[in-house]
Order: C-alpha cells, then structure tokens, then sequence
C-alpha cells in the first residue's frame, strides 16, 4: 500500500485555510499529535519465518529498547532492521502515523499483515535505493491493540528511522508537514530573490561573469534546498528524482564556487580554482556514469564526497587567502561568505553522520549567508564610492558620541558619588537605607532570613586627637577593606556615620550571622597601621540581629530596616558596657521586632 499521492497547490493551501480557522483550532486542543519516544524496540538482522504460514515468528527474536530507532549500536554489517512499537490510545477520529525519513526502505506489519511499504525488499532480504521521501499511513482502528513492526533495509551507512514519528489525526499531521515546509521555502526564496538581485547588481557593474556565476549558484542552492524540503514531494511524488537533484546539487557547490573566485579574481586568476573545478566535475560525472551503468548507488557517494567537500573548500579558501586580502573589504566578503557556507554544510554533514547533534536550519542558514555575502560585496564597492562625501557627518557624529560618551561618564561618576563613601567607597547612609529596604522586602515576601550588622570602632576619638586625622582615615579604609573582604559579594556594607559600620546580610540566620561577626571582630584587631611612634590597632564592638518569621507581614518595610537598626543599636551598647571588643547577636521575631 503506498498513500503517496500527487497534492495540487489548490489542495495544500485549502487546508492551510482549514488549519487557521477557528472551528479547526478547537479541534486540535485534545486531539493534536503525539512524538513517539522512548518505547522503541529493535533487533538486527530478519527474523525467522514459520514455514509452512510463511510468517514472520516476532516472538523468537531478542528485542533492544531504545528511546528512538535512530543511529543504532551494534549493527555488525547487517542491512535488515526489524523495529517495533506499542502505539498508544488516543482520541484520533482518523489516526495516521507519521515519519520523517527512513533509511532506506521499509514494510509495516500490524496483526502479522503488511500495511505499508517504501519500495521492495525481495525474498533475499534485498532492495534498492527509492529516495529519502517523509512518510504518512493509516492505522488500522485496533492499532492499538497489536504491536506494529517494521522493517528496514538500508546497505548505506544509516539505518532505521530518522528525525521523529508522531502519530495523529492525518489532518493535523499534515497541518505540521506544510508549515514546516513553508517554513524552509521562505528560506529558498531568500536565497533566490537576494540571488537574483546580485545577479542584476552584477550585470549593471558589467560584471558580467560574476553576475551569472553568482546567479547560478543561488540558483543551485535554491533547487538543493528545495528537493530537501517537505513540499516537494507534495508538487511531485518522486523522491528518488528528488534525491538525485539535491545529490548532484550538493557534489556541484565547489565547482560553482570556484567558477565565482575564477570571476572575482580574473585578473589574476589562482590556479587552486581552476583544480577545484576540475576534481568536482570530474567527481560527478563519475558518481553519474557509475549509478547509470554499473550497480553502484549514487547515495553511497556521499560519505566520499563529504570528505572530498572539506579538503577542496579548505584548499580554495587557503590557496586564495592572500588574493582575498589583496581585494580588500569586498576579498573578505568573499571569503567569509564561502566559510559561511562551508562551516553550515560541514554541521549539517556533521549531524548526518551522527556526529553531532542536530541543528535546526543550520544549511539553510549558511546558504542565506553567502548570497547576502555576495550581495553586500556590491553594496560595500557603492560605499565605497560615497566615503569622501560622508567624510564630514562621520566626524560630526563622531564628536557627538564622544561627547555624549563624556557627558554620560560625568553622570555615571556624579551619581557614584552620590551613593557612596568618599572616603571608605562603602555605601554611604542614604544609598544603604535605599538597598535595604528593598532587600528587607524580598526577603520577608520569600520568608527568607535575613541578619544586620552594626559594628562601632573602641576609642576611635582617641586615635584622631593623639595621631591626627590622617591616621584615623587611614584606619576607617582598613576597616572598609578587611570588611569587602571577609564579607561575600552582594552583602550591603556601609560607612554609616563617623566610626560606625552597619552590614546587611541576605539569605542569613542568626549562626551564620554570628560567626561572620566575629570572623570581622578578629579581623580587625589583626589590623596594624604604622606610624612614626608605633604601630596603632583598633577593636570594634558588634551588635548582630536576625530576622525570624512567625507569621505573614504586609506593613512598610522602612518600619523594619528602622527596627533592625534599633535592635543592632542595643546589642552594640551592651557589648561596650561589657567592656568592648566583642559581638552580641539576637534572633528577634518580626511582630515583636515592629512591636518595639
């Protein structure tokens, strides 16, 4: 059974009509369709058959699970594939089973009978190359309630299913299929419009040669693309006319671009172009003779040719560097559009191969790429041509940005110091009081704890009135620095008032909280600022206050900044009339904390 059928235009945009109206978009909310993954089974090599029903024995086989029939281990030269899979139920009024691609021919059993087919595997277990085509079938009403089983031949190096099977209801898989083709002939079209105008550009610029070798290569990504692309079995059910198109299309793309370098570069033509013409020509030709009269398979070639691909692309572009250089703006252009294209064929050969993973639209990418490479080529000589004449705005605007680059680096220094502590660069009073505040409000939406630090230095009016106040903003910068660096990033921490400090912590309890303080108080006495007389050290007192949540609370969350503070206050008085140099915390609740 083969449900391939030829589909007019008229056909495709109907149901793209169909797809977009609303009674259609209520129809796919539970009905729409399912990827299989992750329920697959497979065996290498045909399975037995019973010889007098002459059928296939399922049940004698030994069955791997794999997530999905694709790029399989342990294949050991076979060229059959049996695959098999539970489908599950669904609410499909019209249930059809969709594959992206199979590699390379395949049968599909349900109750032990053949519901579908891509081209012929003889009784030798044999079959020929038909096309690399997506693939829908109808599934029997009790489809659910068998086992389906499939099973592959391919003498290429894949084999089984690849890129994905989803099943559903045939209108909305189709739905799938054309948007994901109209998708890529938006690609196609790029590629061709912006290839017919470097080609137009060309011919006006009397770059004859360029324009038509230009032209023809867009031309021939253009028809590569499109005999890869879902609606082109839609337009003509031939995939194995499609496949020699997209085949000889891609063997071609070297000789189209050295006939372009041959173009660009006519003055001094490199003999590396002329070579790379020669060997791809030459290459396929002989993969057509070869498919034509003898029994080998032209998809077979690929591989080869892959590696074929890399070593002329790399040995234009290497044997053409310095001719490239030599052209100027216009040399690059050419050669990052050919790198382009080199690099998003080499990922979608890549991903072929199993290699890599795949990447969506990677090609198609690299193809839009170079022809928009070749156009700017003209567009930068037109630029060229107008550079004297924009000389004077360049530079205007130029002046203007500087300017403007001025003006925005006073501003930017004007609010730093605005928020910051000439003396320490700590957070300055107003600029801490702003930050907690919003720091308070995150942590008690989340119910996260949160602790403050207030530390004072002992007698630091002493230091001033017997060392001078040099050697006081001497201490208050060690200070500041010790503090950045025993603290972690992101804490506020703030010169809040002469020799006083105040450090807010988020996402910290009262142990974490204590400890870090008295990490600090250790700190600072290690401290040692040298004078003429002797070395000064200073110790601080500390009190810590941790927040905890008994209940939700909705009020302002100045009101508990403002507490924190007060709370932070009392430990750190009652550490100094305890004679100073310690840490004292408390873990106060936040009723009793706006309570006070």
């Amino acid at each position: 059974m083969n449900f391939f059928r030829p589909i007019t235009v008229t056909t495709l945009w109907l149901c793209l009509l169909f797809s977009s109206s609303s009674w259609a978009e209520t129809e796919l909310q539970d009905t729409s369709p399912q990827v299989l993954r992750g329920n697959w089974f497979y065996h290498w090599g045909d399975l037995p058959k019973d010889q007098t029903s002459g059928q296939w024995q399922y049940h004698q086989a030994k069955w791997t699970k794999t997530e999905f029939p694709e790029n399989l281990q342990g294949r050991q030269g076979k060229n059959i594939l049996w695959v098999k899979i539970d489908l599950p139920s669904g609410n499909w009024r019209d249930p059809y089973l969709f594959i992206s691609a199979a590699d390379l021919t395949m049968e599909v059993f349900h109750k032990r009978q053949e519901i579908y087919h891509f081209g012929k595997i003889d009784a030798q277990g044999n079959s020929r190359f038909e096309g690399w085509p997506w693939h829908i079938f109808h599934l029997p009403n009790d489809y659910d309630q068998h086992t389906l089983y499939f099973r592959i031949f391919s003498d290429y190096p894949s084999i089984g299913l690849s890129g994905e099977a989803s099943i559903g209801n045939r209108f909305n898989l189709l739905d799938e299929i054309y948007g994901s083709g109209i998708a890529g002939l938006s690609f196609i079209l790029v590629v061709l419009l912006v290839g017919i105008i470097s080609t137009i550009m060309g011919t006006i610029k009397k770059d004859r040669a360029v324009a038509v070798s230009t032209g023809m290569l867009s031309f021939n990504l253009a028809i590569m693309m499109f005999s890869e692309n879902e609606l082109s079995q839609v337009v003509l059910f031939e995939p194995l006319f499609w496949r020699y198109v997209a085949a000889f299309s891609y063997f071609l793309i070297p000789a189209f671009l050295s006939i372009i370098v041959l173009a660009w570069l006519k003055e001094t033509p490199p003999a590396i172009a002329r070579k790379v013409l020669i060997i791809t020509l030459v290459f396929a030709l002989g993969v057509a003779a070869l498919s034509a009269f003898t029994t080998f398979n032209f998809v077979n070639a690929y591989p080869y040719f892959d590696v074929l691909f890399i070593i002329l692309v790399l040995a234009l572009l290497s044997g053409c560097k310095k001719l490239f250089y030599q052209q100027g703006l216009p040399g690059i252009l050419m050669a990052f559009g050919i790198l382009t294209l080199f690099i998003s064929l080499l990922l979608d050969m890549l991903s072929a191969h199993g290699l890599i993973t795949w990447i969506g639209h990677a090609g198609q990418w690299g193809l839009i790429l170079f022809t928009l490479a070749s156009l700017m080529i003209y567009l930068v000589q037109d630029w060229q041509q107008q550079i004297a004449l924009n000389t004077l705005t360049q530079q205007l605007e130029s002046k203007v940005l500087i300017r403007t680059a001025e003006l925005q680096a006073s501003q930017n220094k004007l609010e730093k110091l605005a928020r910051e502590d000439y003396l320490t660069t700590l957070l300055n009073r107003r600029a801490f009081t702003e930050r907690a505040i919003e720091e308070v409000a995150n942590a008690i939406r989340h119910q996260r704890p949160i602790s403050l630090l207030l530390f004072d230095l002992d007698h630091f009016k002493d230091v001033n009135d017997q060392y001078g106040h040099a050697i006081g903003d001497q201490v208050l910068k060690a200070i500041a620095s010790t503090s950045k660096e025993t603290c972690r990033n992101g804490e506020l921490i703030c010169r809040y008032g002469g020799e006083e400090f105040v450090i807010l912590l988020h996402d910290t309890d009262t142990e974490f909280a204590k400890s870090l303080a008295t990490r600090l108080c250790n700190a600072i006495k290690e401290i040692e600022i040298k004078t003429d007389n002797k070395p000064i050290k200073v110790t601080a007192s500390f009190g810590v206050i941790s927040l905890n949540y008994s209940e939700p609370y909705k009020g302002s969350p100045e009101k508990v900044v403002e507490g924190l503070l007060a709370e932070a206050d009392k430990m750190m008085y009652e550490v100094k009339i305890a004679g100073r140099d310690g840490v004292k915390s408390l873990e106060i609740t936040l009723d009793h904390l706006i309570g006070t």
